[in-house]
């Protein structure tokens, strides 16, 4: 008998996963590494930031794809589809063709100077304050979000490589500051390529198996699926066209959040426009969207396809005495049925999707610090070299700022976690606010910066009250729609500031010219940051 030269697990992994995953994580780091190596001494923030603004657009546009595609896409999109069927596949087919729109409304105006983020139009098109309130409120928001990514993470990689929540936060958190912190934007993006690869890589096989296992292959599990009501269903519902919050899925929300989370990613996410703002120009960012969108629809329509795929297959092969859900059928396929190597190539896949995430918000939220909040505010008068320096200690202290209240809630979790969870329904309503600031800003020569101040106060009243509500009627016979809790916050926000346009006369033209879809064509070149107005 030959005694096996490598144990036959490694942190609860059988050991060529657990390979394929150390390989995976080294390269990772190496990447930051090499990055820090070739890094000139004379680089600043535009180097470390921004990559020098001279990325490659097509290198740009999978970078956008992975940072804003995360766990939640490679495991709910499957989830949905096994459990519930392709309704919901209208959002996410729905979702590049209004984003392609979105861009030509938002991405223009962040390219008529050399600004680091889109923070800087607020302080152009109404004052200071505006400026302070998106930049302070963006850190907020995408803070507790970075926490939430890193938590239920954690806890995806529990159900499918068994590692311990607080050891996979450590090890997600740490491997994605390294590679961040020394080697800065460029690092960043070409770890997503390698990312990308790895999640196609793994998409591929997984279906690939699936395909070769259900009898009659594409077309067998298309058909098992339909005939098993995992189709388009609930379209047939006379309640899915109906204007209500109370009904899971209905088109007019969809419609809604759809929208307002493409905006949101166009204008006030650092975290997504960032990337555009590294290519050279506004052409090379259009291109670099347009490749996205090309990349994300195919993409989601695999996993989607991979929903069905499983389902077909349990349906054929039964697991005696089990009902498996979405989120659990997709793991028992991973872990039961994949050959060697190929469970680890889905970790890696999965590590790679939540890296992506964490380390475009570590990156983004540093920038916006440094740029809207220090640079303005604390030391309008910093060097490059002390905003360098600045940008790597507050790209660390967000890593373990987000890892310490990913760990509070793990600690938690008996009590607090789905509490905290929750939280997800708060950031998603207050970042939709940011974006109709942003819609206000591009589409009006009348509103000013006070109407701004005004209207997001009382937007934010609205918001909690339906924060509130949401809450109460959880558990009820007539729970609120979540997609449902961000749109009267949303609504009340453009209300309350266009109102003032109706009876105020448009504003000097120095003070919208370029900063409005009605104004583009009367300046020339970028107009300064005007000081805080009344």
């Amino acid at each position: 008998m030959i005694t096996p030269v490598f144990a036959s697990t490694v942190f609860g992994l059988d050991w060529r996963d657990a390979l394929v995953v150390g390989l995976y994580l080294v390269a990772m780091i190496a990447i930051g590494l090499w990055f820090k190596w070739r890094e000139s001494r004379g680089g600043g923030t535009e180097e470390y930031l921004l990559g020098n603004r001279g990325m490659p657009w097509w290198l740009v546009g999978i970078a956008y794809v992975m940072t804003l595609l995360s766990t939640n896409s490679l495991v709910a999109v499957p989830g949905e589809a096994f459990n519930h069927g392709l309704a919901l596949s209208l959002r996410y087919l729905l979702a590049p063709f209004v984003g392609i729109a979105i861009f030509y409304l938002f991405i223009r105006f962040f390219f008529r100077s050399r600004v680091f983020t889109p923070f800087t139009y607020l302080e152009e098109r109404f004052d200071r304050r505006v400026r302070a309130l998106g930049s302070i409120a963006y850190v907020v928001i995408r803070l507790f979000y970075l926490a939430l990514v890193l938590y239920s993470s954690a806890l995806v990689l529990q159900t499918v490589a068994g590692w311990a929540v607080p050891a996979s936060i450590l090890v997600i958190g740490i491997v994605g500051l390294v590679y961040v912190y020394f080697g800065g934007a460029k690092a960043l993006v070409w770890a997503d390529f390698v990312q990308f690869l790895l999640l196609i890589g793994g998409l591929a096989l997984i279906a690939g198996v699936c395909i070769s296992r259900v009898d009659g292959g594409v077309a067998g599990i298309v058909r098992y699926a339909l005939d098993h009501g995992r189709g388009f269903e609930a379209m047939q519902q006379p309640s899915f066209y109906e204007l209500t919050p109370y009904v899971r899925l209905n088109l007019w929300l969809m419609l809604f959040v759809t929208v307002s989370d493409r905006m949101f990613f166009a204008s006030a996410d650092q975290l997504a426009v960032q990337r555009l703002l590294s290519t050279s120009s506004y052409r090379a960012a259009e291109r670099s969207y347009w490749f996205s969108q090309l990349i994300t629809l195919p993409t989601m329509l695999v996993l989607w396809f991979l929903g069905l795929a499983v389902f077909a297959y349990y349906g054929q092969h039964p697991v005696a005495g089990t009902r498996l859900t979405g989120d659990a059928a997709l793991f028992r396929f991973v872990t039961t049925e994949l050959p060697p190597f190929a469970p680890g190539l889905f970790i890696a896949a999965c590590l790679g999707l939540i890296m992506s995430t964490l380390d475009a918000g570590f990156h983004s939220l540093a920038t916006v610090v440094v740029k809207d909040i220090y640079g303005v505010f604390v030391n309008p008068r910093a060097s490059e070299e002390q905003q360098l320096k600045l940008s790597r200690v507050l790209i660390a202290a967000v890593a373990f700022v987000a890892m310490a209240l990913a760990f509070f809630v793990a600690v938690t979790a008996g009590k607090l976690a789905s509490s905290f969870l929750e939280t997800t329904v708060f950031w998603i309503s207050f970042q939709g606010l940011l974006a109709m600031i942003f819609l206000i800003g591009v589409t009006s020569c009348r509103v000013t910066g006070g109407d701004i101040l005004r209207a997001f106060a009382g937007a934010s009243i609205v918001t909690v009250i339906t924060l509130w509500l949401y809450v109460e009627g959880r558990g009820t016979a007539r729970p609120m729609s979540f997609l449902f809790v961000a749109i009267p916050g949303e609504v009340a926000l453009l209300v309350l500031g266009y109102l003032p346009a109706l009876w105020r006369k448009r504003l000097p033209p120095e003070k919208t010219a370029g900063l409005t879809l009605f104004t583009l064509g009367s300046s020339g070149k970028a107009k300064p940051p005007s000081p805080s107005s009344p």
